[in-house]
């Protein structure tokens, strides 16, 4: 940046006056950066600052999303009874601001001095910009290794409009806040992506793809969002071993997903990648639509080479110890920690078993000779289909064949997850043996699980975020589930942030959170609609004053909320409710509309508000 053209070697009173105040503005923006822990927060006191020093309406941040050619308003700051836009300036076609760019390019900056003078009134700019009601406006780029990578502006500027001085310094040392600028969602998907050497978010109706991890090897082929399909059978076929290319193409085959996974949450395969590394393959849903068809799925690839030369161990020396019959090669068996079975096809007699597989089962009292496979194994399988498991396992008469299955066991008052191999090889002697391996993966479903929490769940708070809180909310109407839902928000929540800063409103959101668990049943629907809204499905509520009763005790416990910042001051909400009655058609999207009609009457009144949609009078 160029200083010298703003230093005046021999300024006036009024000069030397607004050069102070710019030095002092100045230096709050680097106090404010260097004093602070929280990133967002800082950016917003010095939005403030900006705006304050040009006594401006409003003062933001956009950022460019170059892969979706758009940019998004990720900042924002405005005078009081000033309309925030930071929630419509979402998603905006750059192509909007291309005279910006030009500008940004090659002078730095960009003034608007009368929109109506300078701004075409058919262009999307002009009604952009109109419809916030801006006359004019300062913006200067963000750049980062020299690349524009966003800009900062304030609207309607008063004071100090003939230097950009501030805002240019501002984007200069803020840029390298908002780069490591990481959301707790980030922050955990990262950390579980960590595990995978590849993971991807499918859209399958959409076909396409995006990236949590990977490497430059699938780079190389899944390098776009689009053709999720094509660059799936392109990775597959080039780093797949050549044995395993078929069965990874039918594993991986998008068109076919959608069906294989009916019921399923998980889908698994293993294979032998080119590199020689062997790989674990899920398939792991994340949401669905009405009628049960995939949306969305993560496919995360695993290396498991340690895991598969165990297996492949175990196998060997099961194997050994069996045509060999003798007591070094069964002993070799029970030192292993996977377990092991080897049984009879012909009649389902167990010809050996380990010390691992027998307490797996809790079997390990029992002689091998008094094992009754049904009774003793069988049984103890917690598996929906555990049965049509079985039949499979038993199909297996002729050597080569195999079957890949997972169950869950009860391991006290927990449960693990095993995955058995299951393969009949044939003797020296000429007998068939059916032999099973059983790998604890208990970790690796764990995680899988914190995959799908996560796709579910709103990070600050721990209920329902609102794509899945609606989902479910559906399902419960589509199975004539009656309820009371309420939508709610928090009374001059705004205010919480601007009065005391988003650390101290984060800190009010959980505590709302927190009341809705402690008086809706567990059974009942809670999810974070976004920004301060909240709703709930209490399900079997089908009257007025059932829901009466749960909606006051909830109120009961945010009169209770005390947040120590903010020197004793109480928090309110506005509540609206409709009773969906049992054998009603009414969608989701009609109980949204009624509960937000009777809460838009709470706003009349003092906080701590409620009122019920009535359809006979549309009124409470």
């Amino acid at each position: 940046m160029d200083i010298d053209k703003y230093v005046n070697t021999n300024p006036t009173k009024e000069e030397m006056t607004k050069q102070l105040r710019l030095d002092a503005a100045l230096m709050e923006c680097v106090r404010t950066l260097y004093f602070s822990d929280d990133v967002n927060a800082a950016i917003n006191e010095i939005l403030k600052i900006i705006a304050g020093f040009h006594n401006a309406d409003r003062a933001y941040i956009f950022e460019f999303d170059e892969e979706n050619s758009v940019i998004n308003n990720t900042y924002e700051w405005c005078r009081e009874n000033v309309e925030p836009q930071i929630d419509v300036l979402q998603g905006v076609d750059i192509a909007v601001i291309d005279r910006w760019m030009v500008q940004f390019e090659t002078k730095g900056e960009f003034y608007i001095n009368s929109l109506d003078a300078e701004a075409d009134k058919d262009s999307d700019e002009y009604e952009i910009l109109a419809s916030q009601g801006i006359d004019s406006l300062m913006a200067a780029p963000l750049k980062i290794d020299g690349k524009i990578a966003g800009f900062i502006g304030v609207d309607n500027p008063a004071d100090n409009t003939d230097t950009l001085f501030l805002m240019q310094s501002a984007a200069a040392f803020t840029v390298n806040d908002i780069q490591r600028r990481v959301t707790l969602e980030q922050k955990m998907i990262s950390a579980i992506s960590n595990i995978y050497i590849s993971m991807h978010l499918l859209n399958i109706p959409e076909n396409t793809q995006m990236e949590f991890q990977s490497n430059l090897d699938i780079r190389e082929y899944v390098n776009r969002p689009e053709d999720a399909d094509v660059q799936m059978h392109a990775v597959m076929s080039a780093l797949t071993d050549k044995e395993y290319v078929k069965q990874m193409l039918d594993f991986t085959n998008l068109r076919t997903l959608n069906e294989r996974m009916k019921g399923q949450k998980v889908i698994s395969q293993e294979f032998l990648a080119a590199d020689g590394h062997w790989c674990r393959a899920n398939f792991i849903y994340v949401s669905r639509d009405e009628e049960e068809n995939l949306i969305q799925v993560i496919y995360t690839i695993r290396y498991i080479d340690s895991e598969k030369q165990k297996e492949l161990e175990y196998q060997r020396a099961l194997k050994k110890a069996l045509e060999n019959q003798n007591e070094v090669y069964t002993e070799i068996m029970n030192m292993q920690s996977c377990g092991l079975i080897a049984i009879s096809p012909e009649d389902q007699k167990v010809v050996m078993i380990n010390d691992v597989a027998k307490k797996l089962f809790a079997s390990s009292h029992m002689n091998q000779s008094d094992i009754d496979i049904d009774r003793d194994f069988v049984e103890k399988i917690m598996a929906d289909e555990r049965d049509e498991m079985f039949v499979n396992i038993r199909k297996l008469t002729e050597p080569g064949e195999s079957y890949v299955c997972e169950y869950m066991l009860p391991d006290g008052k927990d449960y693990m997850y095993i995955m058995s191999h299951s393969k009949v090889v044939v003797l020296q002697n000429g007998t068939k043996v059916r032999i099973s391996s059983l790998t604890d993966i208990t970790e690796k479903k764990k995680q899988e699980q914190k995959l799908i929490m996560l796709s579910r769940t709103d990070a600050l708070t721990g209920i329902n975020n609102r794509g899945s809180g609606e989902h479910e909310i559906e399902d419960m109407l589509a199975e004539d589930i009656c309820g009371m839902f309420c939508l709610l928000d928090i009374d001059k929540f705004k205010s919480v942030n601007d009065d005391y800063g988003h650390i101290v409103g984060d800190k009010v959101l959980i505590e709302i959170a927190n009341c809705l668990k402690k008086c809706f049943n567990n059974a009942d629907i809670l999810m974070r609609l976004g920004g301060d809204e909240f709703a709930v499905y209490a399900i079997g509520i089908d009257t007025e004053e059932k829901g009466e009763k749960i909606i006051k005790s909830f109120f009961d416990e945010v009169e209770k909320i005390s947040i120590p910042e903010m020197d004793n001051r109480g928090i309110s909400v506005s509540l609206g409710a409709v009773i969906r009655y049992q054998g009603s058609s009414k969608a989701f999207d009609w109980l949204y509309q009624k509960a937000d009609s009777a809460m838009y009457i709470c706003k009349n009144n003092k906080g701590n508000y409620y009122s019920f949609y009535r359809p006979e009078n549309k009124e409470v």
